[in-house]
């Protein structure tokens, strides 16, 4: 890992650690998480250009992800809502693999969309050897590593989970699936 991203993780800890009482992270903690730490020193794949932006954490191997990745595309879809996907490896073996397959792709978007289509069918018939699945070059494997970093830092402990950023400025976590309906209903206080 870098020493700049490592350093970002050390002081997101720290603000943890600072904030036990107070999960969201506010005021200048806040925008330094969210303009330098999130945009830039996390790898994730974005699907939309318009909305409110909401980051994704996803194993590939979790079917709940899967659910929250079809709740999400109709509003992507309308312009009401971006997401940056952020992929870790950490319920299956064969998460790393299909993670690469995502991040090395030529087209990641195009790679996760596609991954997207035929996963349901995968999960329903127990049967994941048909998705997509690449060797991890070390290059991925660190970001993926970084990525598990960060977002662990920031009290997520499993996928899928939200990263959100809310009207107030303070940013927010939600962990678990979230409905559509309650995708919709929380847009207006998305920033």
């Amino acid at each position: 890992m870098n020493s700049l991203l490592m350093f970002c993780v050390l002081c997101l800890m720290s603000m943890s650690v600072a904030m036990a009482g107070d999960a969201p992270y506010s005021g200048g903690k806040a925008n330094i998480l969210w303009t330098q730490i999130l945009r830039h020193r996390v790898t994730y794949i974005q699907d939309g250009t318009h909305g409110p932006v909401i980051y994704d954490v996803q194993d590939p191997n979790c079917p709940y992800c899967h659910v929250l990745y079809e709740n999400e595309i109709p509003l992507i879809e309308s312009g009401k809502l971006t997401v940056r996907y952020i992929p870790v490896a950490i319920l299956t073996p064969g998460s790393l693999g299909e993670a690469a397959a995502w991040l090395q792709a030529p087209h990641p978007l195009f790679a996760l969309q596609h991954f997207e289509n035929i996963v349901g069918d995968a999960f329903r018939s127990e049967n994941t050897s048909t998705l997509p699945t690449v060797t991890a070059s070390a290059s991925t494997r660190i970001k993926l590593h970084d990525n598990l970093l960060v977002v662990r830092s920031l009290g997520v402990t499993g996928t899928p989970a939200i990263i959100y950023r809310a009207e107030d400025g303070r940013i927010k976590t939600i962990m678990g699936l979230i409905s559509r309906h309650r995708l919709v209903s929380m847009l207006p206080y998305f920033r």
